[in-house]
């Protein structure tokens, strides 16, 4: 397990809270740093899985050969990606991106790179730089 503070795992109630709110159409948004391991917020479940899927495939095919993908690009790509997707009529996509990444953190399914700056992440279980 990492020692990331962002890293997984959060608790078996972040877990619970969590399918209750996909009952409803929506995700908890998960962050490892906070109490409890929920960030306090729902996103809806359309939204989320366009995000999180998108940002899973840029991350299976990284910019470099060490697995990773600067933060500010993923950023873009998602913006370029979803930007004028139905499902986010206002069409700015920064802090969806951004919560998708923290709340995927937590679920342990990507990383931050350790003394990257600016941020890099990358898959886990990805090659190490």
């Amino acid at each position: 397990m990492s020692s990331d503070p962002h890293s997984a795992p959060v608790p078996d109630s972040a877990w619970l809270a969590d399918d209750l709110a996909r009952e409803r159409g929506r995700v908890e948004i998960f962050n490892a740093t906070r109490p409890g391991g929920l960030d306090g917020w729902t996103m809806d479940l359309q939204q989320y899985e366009l995000v999180r899927t998108h940002i899973l495939a840029v991350l299976a095919t990284p910019d470099r050969s060490d697995g990773t993908v600067l933060l500010k690009d993923l950023v873009a790509s998602t913006q370029d990606h979803l930007g004028e997707h139905s499902a986010f009529p206002k069409g700015r996509l920064r802090n969806y991106c951004t919560y998708t990444k923290v709340d995927l953190e937590a679920r342990g399914l990507v990383e931050r790179v350790p003394g990257t700056s600016p941020q890099r992440i990358r898959l886990v279980n990805a090659p190490s730089p």
